[in-house]
């Protein structure tokens, strides 16, 4: 019988926090002088806090290196498109970087392990009090923390999880789960987030609403979708074991083979099959790979983040041949 307590379905959960400095234009209206300026505020509030952040300006970096940042989840698409005005601060331990000048002047973001948005609330909350000993945020009474865009008025709080479904997908069962998730107020998004797909049947969730709610109810709400797919995902697994284990032992092994020989992986096929040596690991199906950070190797092996750990461009024939070696020596290790 398949473990139904097994746990591997929540990746990780993320908490960002949307604020702007009440004496600035929002900084799709500012000037390089004033994006420094806000740059400048921001580093000398959170110095005061924690003297171990990493300040990057987004004009120092090449785009294999943003690109990098953005495959690691420790900045958005958008930042990375600020060549000139954006920069990033970033904790020793990478649980918290904080995106300057990205669409408002200041977005907190908080990382954890598996389902743990109530730590990355805490701890978001606690970054936010502390920059705001020394700025003044733009603020109304009514309507609570004023945002570039109107949908983070209010808290100014995403609170996201990446999940990672494969049951659900392969019955293609997801698409209208999410389709009934995004009906309670909640966006579906692909793993880099808005206008990103899918791969390796990763899905980010989070709330679409941060007006008339505190941080606590919109988390709570948030959880309570997430144990729903939580289960659904595990009904499901339960179900493909009892009824369809010699397929599912002859895809995980197929898989396991290619990964484990091939000399060139584009990025959608080694998601796909590290997807499925992922599930077969916690079906207790692929002991091979039991004890094995399969997620942690899906970032590795995308395109730039190969680039980076080579030290410079590479042709898609290179980073596919690249990405074979990094799967079989971490597989077979």
């Amino acid at each position: 019988m398949l473990n139904l307590e097994n746990k591997g379905i929540v990746i990780t959960s993320r908490i960002r926090l949307a604020r702007n400095l009440k004496n600035y234009k929002f900084p799709v209206n500012m000037t390089e002088e004033e994006a420094n300026s806000v740059i400048g505020e921001i580093s000398n509030a959170v110095s005061k806090y924690d003297k171990g952040y990493r300040l990057t300006y987004m004009k120092d970096l090449s785009d294999i290196k943003k690109n990098s940042l953005i495959e690691n989840h420790i900045i958005s698409p958008a930042l990375a498109n600020k060549k000139d005005t954006g920069a990033f601060l970033l904790s020793p331990d990478r649980r918290v970087s904080i995106m300057i000048n990205e669409e408002d002047h200041i977005r907190i973001q908080t990382l954890g392990d598996g389902l743990s948005l109530k730590e990355c609330w805490e701890l978001s909350n606690e970054v936010d009090d502390v920059i705001e000993q020394s700025v003044d945020y733009a603020f109304d009474k009514d309507l609570g923390y004023i945002t570039c865009c109107p949908t983070n008025i209010g808290t100014g709080m995403r609170a996201s999880v990446m999940l990672h479904l494969p049951a659900l997908s392969i019955t293609n069962q997801v698409d209208k789960l999410l389709y009934g998730v995004s009906q309670l107020g909640v966006a579906v998004r692909g793993v880099y987030g808005e206008g990103t797909k899918s791969m390796g049947h990763l899905y980010q969730i989070s709330n679409q609403v941060t007006l008339g709610a505190s941080e606590e109810t919109l988390i709570e709400k948030i959880n309570q979708i997430v144990m729903q797919i939580i289960d659904k995902e595990k009904t499901t697994r339960d179900h493909l074991y009892k009824n369809n284990y010699d397929e599912l032992e002859d895809d995980f092994y197929r898989a396991y083979g290619l990964l484990t020989n091939a000399r060139k992986m584009p990025a959608d096929e080694a998601m796909k099959l590290l997807s499925l040596i992922k599930l077969g690991s916690e079906m207790g199906i692929t002991p091979m790979v039991k004890g094995k950070n399969i997620y942690q190797l899906m970032v590795w092996i995308q395109p730039n983040n190969i680039s980076t750990i080579e030290g410079k461009e590479l042709s898609v024939k290179e980073r596919d041949k690249k990405r074979a070696e990094i799967i079989r020596r971490e597989l077979l290790r």
